[in-house]
């Protein structure tokens, strides 16, 4: 009897063991089988989101084809910038080798006062190009595609470039939909001369609904006369396709004005805008006018996930970013503020740290996140007017973050109410969070 008692303890020890076993390492059936209340939450798609918007209102349908067009776009050009190094985009500079120079040949000859061959330039051309390309292939996929290539703003380099026209400006692309209700504009990659060295960059992007002819022309036009030359507008190339990938040259005189007139709008008009980082990860923040919202893309379903729903900007940071490397050409009240953030001699008693990278996307990402204060103001030596464009970087940046809470200005009045009156208009930009811009406008005096 003691001996069948005590086999029966021991396989019932076994069974114990088994069974904590298995509560401790469940198998795919047990997973399967687990209660709702301990799955994974289901992820939403940015095309889910997206579905969702037009089901509420169909009149957006037109924006869901747009919107999944960036994406798509915006992918690619992710793969692209993380993959420029091993691809080889750019080549590396060459020089000759010492004690063996021809100062009569050709490669030999450097140009007094210009670098005789900048890698780092070389590397932006050839970004900005591809990208440009990968979103107008993108973009054929909405129906009527209609794009405007940017020139160089030849105007504004000879101020202070002493005549010569050598510095690499990006394209931007224009794009109505096929019933040419929505306009969209992007600049394709932002930041290109940072890829090589790993620091993040983004493409941005507006929509505004087609203006009617002699519709309502509300906004405060800018008062940058050195940007408004008339004839020059900036616009070098048009071109007009269809879906099916066709594209055909046609003179720019005859699509310029009704383009180019189509997004010289008041950033209060969007009706959505956004930006795609591409850092450690590739984060697609946009707003529809209802919020701002942030999806990351998941590399292993390859889809923008909503990550960031309803963002708000903190209401006050401390951090300010801006290339105080310009601030010898700033105003006095903008150099007091400044004083003020590193001093600690502000509202909040305590000294602000330094963050700049460079990219605008990134600044604006970091901002948004933490809060804070970013701003470009003029200056008096190389940029007057300021040096970020108006169109299609501050406006559409300056509508994110108020969309989550946060101000913008360009020094006297809100960056919103600006009208630009040419597509690569530059203008001095302040964006940030509300109780930071509150202070802000303490030392440096806005219109009211």
């Amino acid at each position: 009897m003691s001996s069948s008692s005590s086999s029966n303890n021991d396989q019932q020890q076994q069974q114990q063991q088994q069974q904590q076993q298995q509560q401790s390492f469940p198998t795919a059936e047990k997973h399967t089988s687990l209660p709702s209340k301990t799955r994974a939450p289901k992820r939403v798609t940015l095309r889910r989101y997206l579905h969702n918007v037009v089901k509420a209102d169909t009149t957006v349908r037109d924006l869901e084809s747009l919107s999944l067009s960036i994406q798509m776009a915006c992918k690619t050009i992710s793969n692209l910038v993380n993959r420029a190094g091993i691809n080889a985009l750019s080549t590396p500079p060459t020089y000759p080798q010492e004690g063996n120079s021809d100062p009569t040949k050709e490669e030999n000859v450097r140009i007094q006062g210009l670098i005789q061959y900048d890698y780092r330039m070389n590397s932006m051309k050839r970004l900005d190009q591809l990208s440009t390309i990968v979103l107008r292939n993108a973009l054929r996929f909405t129906g009527k595609l209609q794009s405007v290539k940017k020139a160089k703003d030849e105007d504004f380099l000879k101020d202070w470039s002493g005549g010569e026209v050598h510095e690499h400006q990006p394209g931007v692309l224009i794009a109505s939909t096929l019933d040419s209700k929505y306009v969209a504009y992007f600049d394709p990659l932002d930041g290109s001369g940072n890829a090589d060295a790993a620091i993040c960059t983004g493409t941005v992007f507006g929509i505004f609904e087609t203006e009617e002819e002699g519709g309502d022309a509300d906004g405060v036009e800018s008062d940058n006369d050195s940007d408004s030359d008339g004839d020059d507008d900036g616009i070098d190339n048009v071109v007009l396709g269809g879906g099916d990938g066709m594209e055909t040259d046609v003179p720019a005189e005859k699509t310029k004005d009704v383009l180019v007139n189509s997004v010289l709008q008041p950033g209060k008009k969007l009706v959505a805008a956004g930006y795609c980082l591409y850092s450690s990860a590739t984060i697609l923040v946009f707003t529809l006018g209802d919020g701002t919202h942030g999806f990351t893309l998941d590399p292993q379903i390859d889809e923008f996930v909503l990550t960031h729903p309803n963002i708000k900007i903190p209401p006050r940071g401390n951090v300010y970013s801006c290339n105080e490397a310009n601030s010898e050409g700033w105003s006095e009240d903008v150099q007091s503020y400044l004083h003020a953030l590193k001093s600690g001699e502000n509202e909040t008693k305590e000294r602000y740290a330094l963050r700049y990278v460079g990219s605008m996307v990134g600044d604006i990402h970091r901002t948004l996140m933490y809060g804070g204060i970013f701003f470009y103001p003029g200056d008096s030596k190389l940029y007057p007017n300021g040096h970020l464009q108006l169109l299609y970087k501050s406006a559409p940046l300056s509508y994110i973050v108020e969309q989550a809470g946060g101000m913008s200005t360009n020094g006297k009045v809100n960056l919103l109410d600006v009208r630009p009156t040419r597509v690569h208009e530059r203008s001095p930009c302040f964006i940030g969070s509300p109780e930071d811009m509150n202070e802000m406008k303490k030392y440096i005096k806005h219109d009211e």
